[in-house]
């Protein structure tokens, strides 16, 4: 079971940076991501829109490196960096086209053999820097 939940969330971050269409086939109808923008509906939609319009309009070039994962049970701790091109307007900073790495670190929850939850952590203050050099 681990190996096969460590291989949805590759395949989540695929989709995300790729070919969304496949997201319905990753995620549960009530797929929710616990640091979305207010008022996105649990859906497989909403992943799609977070990636591709709120990612996406901030960001090109966009590639999810995963460092590690760890899975027990039905869960996934997944350790990654985004890298990326800073080409739209974000908190006020307007684009340069600066590369920026973002690591962070999700948590998923898997049910049905599809990710249904999710969490993620970031520091923000180092993307602001280098958004801003």
């Amino acid at each position: 079971m681990s190996e096969a939940s460590k291989e949805l969330v590759r395949r989540f971050y695929e989709a995300g940076t790729g070919d969304l269409s496949v997201m319905d086939q990753i995620v549960t109808e009530d797929f929710i991501d616990h640091h979305w923008l207010p008022g996105m509906e649990p859906c497989p939609e909403s992943a799609c829109v977070w990636f591709r319009d709120v990612l996406g309009s901030v960001f090109s070039d966009m590639e999810i490196k995963i460092d590690f994962m760890i899975a027990e049970g039905d869960m996934v701790d997944c350790h990654f960096a985004l890298h990326a091109r800073h080409t739209g307007e974000f908190a006020g900073i307007e684009p340069k086209g600066n590369p920026v790495v973002v690591p962070a670190i999700s948590t998923f929850r898997i049910e049905g053999g599809k990710l249904a939850e999710a969490w993620e952590l970031f520091d923000s203050g180092p993307l602001l820097e280098q958004m801003k050099a």
